[in-house]
Order: structure tokens, then sequence, then C-alpha cells
């Protein structure tokens, strides 16, 4: 095993301790009712809203009728970064404009950039027309 991926999974195995531990003080669960105006965009797959919670709020992504995704906007390269992880304008991938690490819909994976990891995800579940975004990180 390399240098470079010791650093990695042990980054990571700190990041997801420390990340959850955080999530939990942030938030218990944020609750989303789909019937609600400012929530029209997640009607339409490739749909998405911020929200506050997290580490840096959230991104709340539609990747088909009963699929929603919930990503933390704190980069995977650094994300203790003065910056936050955003939908790109062409709205097909996720960017963190202070490093350039991009994310891919729906798994956030890197695409792009020095970020290594994908973007924390939160679990989603849709029962009717709500939603619920716990804070159990699923990657």
């Amino acid at each position: 095993m390399t240098l470079n991926k010791i650093r990695w999974i042990f980054g990571l195995a700190l990041l997801v301790g420390a990340t959850q531990a955080q999530a939990q003080a942030v938030f218990p669960e944020i609750t989303v009712n789909l019937t609600y105006p400012q929530f029209q965009r997640l009607k339409t797959d490739g749909g998405f809203v911020y929200l506050d919670g997290g580490l840096k709020g959230i991104i709340l992504y539609r990747s088909g009728e009963n699929s929603f995704n919930a990503y933390d906007r704190a980069c995977a390269h650094d994300f203790t970064a003065n910056c936050s992880v955003q939908v790109d304008g062409s709205t097909l991938f996720m960017i963190d404009r202070c490093c350039n690490s991009s994310f891919s819909f729906p798994d956030g994976q890197p695409t792009g950039g020095p970020a290594q990891r994908p973007l924390i995800q939160y679990r989603v579940e849709l029962s009717g027309n709500t939603l619920k975004i716990s804070d159990e990180i699923i990657n």
C-alpha cells in the first residue's frame, strides 16, 4: 500500500468520524414537504435546491422519480476552506470554485480538480410527498 493511499484512508476515516459527529450537532433531521412552492424544482429529474444544515449547507438533488440525493456542500478536497460546493450553471455537475474540484451527479464522485474523495452524502427517505434527510452519512 502506498503512503498516499494510507494517508487517504486515514484522512477519510477521520473525515467520516468527524463529519458524522459534526453533522449530528448541526442537524438531527431535515424534513422537506415536496408540495411547498420553494421545492418546485424537485418535481423534475435533475432539479435541485440548497438547504441549511450539514457542515456547509446541503444540495438536495432529484436523480429520478422517487430518488433523491443530499450532498454536503463542504468540498471533499478541503472541507475547512472558506468555500462551498455549488451546482454548476449547466446543472450537470457540482463544483467548488476555490479549488476547482468538480463532482458528478448522482453519486458525488470527483471528476476534476484536486479532490480525491466523493462529497459527503446523507441518507434521504421519501414517504409520500415528504423527504427526510438524516444525519446518517452513506458514503
